[in-house]
């Protein structure tokens, strides 16, 4: 912990590192896992095939945005292919995935 003002100053913590997952891991997310996601439905289970994960800086130990494809998607390997799907998860849920490689 960091108080940068001494007493009565504010309390900032610093971040846990991220837990690895490597690009290509299937992420197979329940509903409260994750919380949004571009034209995902809210309250669903998702899977995602992980491009990248995106720390937030502050994040808190809460939440981290990761970016991949859809499992059925044709293209996740082509050179520059955007990601399909960017999904806000919870880094509780990276602690203790269920993944696939």
């Amino acid at each position: 912990m960091i108080n940068p003002g001494g007493r009565g100053g504010a309390v900032y913590r610093t971040p846990q590192p991220l837990p690895e997952v490597a690009a290509g891991t299937v992420l197979r997310l329940e509903p409260g896992d994750w919380s949004y996601g571009r034209d995902l439905t809210p309250g669903t289970p998702v899977a995602v095939v992980v491009a990248s994960v995106r720390d937030l800086p502050n994040r808190g130990d809460e939440w981290v945005w990761v970016l991949g494809h859809r499992p059925e998607c044709g293209y996740p390997h082509v050179d520059r292919h955007p990601p399909c799907m960017e999904v806000r998860v919870a880094v509780a849920a990276l602690r203790g995935r269920k993944q696939v490689p």
